[in-house]
């Protein structure tokens, strides 16, 4: 007998008959244009890895990351109205001292920037 290789997720998943997760996921995460310095950032993608890749690219960091959001466990806060699958874009909300702002709209390309730069955020600019 040859030794199987053990089952990737996906294998596992489509066993237990599971699907796979399209939906939103975020970060809360450290914000240098927040009163609070806490920024709530959503996007929707396709399953956790596309997410997790998404996330990865934007320049997030688990070190500096609150709290994650899926499609299992959403944010409190109202999402976007925009926010369904044929969006690319990310959201932002950040807390502020009256509470969250409004939903922000950001690039589908969006990059975090490294809290080096304190309160510049070239996103604005």
């Amino acid at each position: 007998m040859s030794k199987q290789s053990p089952l990737t997720r996906a294998q596992r998943r489509s066993r237990r008959g599971e699907p796979a997760a399209e939906g939103v996921y975020g970060v809360d995460t450290e914000d240098a244009g927040a009163s609070s310095w806490t920024g709530r950032y959503l996007m929707w993608a396709r399953s956790p890895q596309h997410a997790a890749e998404r996330i990865r690219d934007a320049g997030f960091h688990r070190r500096r990351t609150e709290a994650s959001w899926d499609p299992t466990r959403l944010p409190p806060q109202a999402l976007p109205d925009q926010l369904h699958a044929e969006t690319a874009a990310w959201f932002r909300s950040r807390l502020d001292d009256d509470g969250w702002t409004p939903w922000q709209t950001l690039p589908a390309d969006y990059r975090h920037p490294p809290q080096g730069l304190a309160a510049v955020d070239p996103s604005l600019r």
